[in-house]
């Protein structure tokens, strides 16, 4: 039998689109823009969903869905809105809507919601009756479990009574990618608090450019709003594809980040180990790195892992072994394999082991993709052809000879760096060199994985003066930053040192 869905805007365009969608994917579909109406057709047929705008004349979609649900209690609801509140959030909740949908939407990602919402009702029916007939009173809706795999990420988790709830989230705002993982305890309770939780979250990370804020403000609504205090862990990253870097903030004593990439390169993220929803105004710290192609997340939510790896009984390098063996494949097969192995540690015996892996990508088609790529090993035979290369394959790209020239000259300052610093004595190494293309801006990243140093330990060229600059003095960071439009520098000792350079040129061929 098709499921019915009334569909409730005052917007004509959206709601013929959304109508046609619908009804091309097999559902029973009725529309209106008046709420009123809305109401007597809810009062003659049992609709399955309920979708409707939230800002509305006479009665908006809350008070809608509240009417529907006083002659439907089975009926669901999904609100689409524009803007919002924190406070129509809570009435939406408490009224029984399922979820929000935040205009302008992808219709792929209204369907997406759409199939959870009715699919959720059919096992919220089982868990109702298993919950009876068990004589339990607390019924856990279990909000994620369809859909939980994309080619983004993918998350491993135990659905055990025992486990934690685990959510997570995906926004997606044109020259931002905002990522939100997160887990509290079952027995906390409250009904849909992770929908309201992620319910912020997208209103929110529209506008906050700050991980730490936006973690800071879901916080802060938990403080003020949630009677009962619990463990709240939450992992936020934003990845911005115009400055080229990710920013993240880690909360939770049982959450354990690592960041992995193509070449097997492992990084653990620093984490704050103090919980969430227990005090308003914390502070939440904030990191950044750098964004590179196939750079990939790995999220583990085990307190038995966090634990371990505090108190020295699983080491870093244990965890990176297990990382590196494990990073080739899916997101879905990393984080199934990660779980394995986690729990295969002989060193959590004394720990539980259940937990959550996430594994997330945030690649994507507005993340630059390399177009050009060039290794130089030492020692250099002839340093002439390299500069030639250089100017070899940015006479294909840019247009302007003059700015070409500064390119080159900036990308040969931090190439020599590399050359004479990176690597000691017989040292053996090389310099690799990236250039892309992103909008109106080429992009090279020059990179060694040589002896690295402390940034904290440099200080800026004067460059007031440009007579007497020596390499020592920092002559190469002034001509880039004085040639550029920007320049970001990022060294770890013993670690490497990766220089982004970017300029706005026009290319050839536009």
């Amino acid at each position: 039998m098709k499921k019915k869905i009334l569909l409730v805007d005052d917007e004509e365009t959206l709601r013929w689109a959304l109508k046609d969608t619908l009804l091309d994917d097999g559902y029973d579909v009725e529309d209106t823009n008046d709420s009123v109406e809305a109401l007597k057709l809810a009062k003659k047929i049992k609709y399955d969903l309920v979708i409707s705008d939230l800002t509305m004349p006479i009665m908006n979609g809350v008070q809608l869905i509240a009417e529907i649900k006083k002659v439907s209690p089975a009926t669901k609801a999904v609100i689409m809105t524009g803007y919002g509140s924190t406070e129509a959030v809570i009435e939406a909740m408490h009224t029984g809507v399922s979820d929000f949908i935040t205009k302008p939407f992808k219709l792929d990602h209204i369907k997406k919601v759409i199939r959870k919402v009715l699919n959720e009702r059919n096992v919220s029916d089982i868990n109702a009756d298993s919950e009876k007939k068990s004589g339990k009173e607390d019924v856990w809706l279990c909000e994620e479990l369809q859909g939980k795999q994309t080619e983004s990420w993918y998350v491993a988790e135990d659905e055990t009574e025992t486990s934690k709830r685990v959510f997570y989230d995906i926004v997606e705002t044109g020259e931002r990618n905002v990522a939100l993982f997160g887990s509290f305890p079952r027995e906390a309770g409250g009904k849909n608090l992770d929908i309201v939780i992620k319910t912020i979250f997208r209103y929110e990370a529209k506008t906050c450019i700050s991980s730490s804020l936006l973690v800071k403000k879901i916080n802060n609504f938990l403080c003020e709003n949630v009677k009962k205090r619990f463990p709240l862990m939450l992992f936020c990253v934003i990845s911005d594809k115009n400055e080229q870097k990710f920013s993240y903030s880690v909360c939770g004593e049982d959450i354990t980040c690592f960041i992995t990439s193509q070449d097997n390169e492992t990084i653990c993220l620093q984490s704050y180990p103090p919980c969430l929803n227990m005090f308003p105004d914390m502070d939440v710290p904030e990191h950044t790195l750098s964004m590179r192609e196939g750079n990939r997340f790995i999220v583990i939510d085990n307190g038995a892992v966090a634990k371990g790896f505090r108190k020295g009984i699983i080491q870093k390098d244990r965890l990176k072994d297990i990382l590196e063996k494990d990073v080739a494949g899916s997101c879905e097969t990393v984080a199934k394999k990660m779980k394995h192995e986690i729990e295969g540690l002989y060193e959590l015996a004394a720990y539980e082991r259940n937990g959550a892996v996430m594994v997330l990508n945030l690649r994507n088609r507005g993340y630059p993709s390399w177009k050009e790529e060039m290794s130089i090993s030492l020692p250099v035979n002839n340093y002439d052809e390299i500069v030639n290369l250089f100017e070899e394959k940015l006479s294909k790209t840019v247009k302007d000879e003059c700015k070409r020239y500064e390119i080159i000259t900036s990308v040969n300052e931090a190439t020599l760096n590399a050359l004479l610093f990176a690597y000691k004595g017989e040292e053996k190494g090389k310099v690799v060199l990236r250039f892309s293309r992103l909008g109106e801006d080429i992009i090279i990243e020059i990179s060694d994985r040589g002896c690295g140093f402390d940034p904290r330990n440099c200080e800026e060229p004067d460059t007031t003066l440009y007579k007497g600059i020596t390499k020592k003095d920092g002559r190469g960071i002034f001509i880039m930053k004085h040639l550029m439009d920007r320049v970001m520098i990022q060294s770890h000792t013993g670690g490497g040192t990766s220089v982004f350079l970017a300029k706005r040129v026009s290319f050839n061929g536009n």
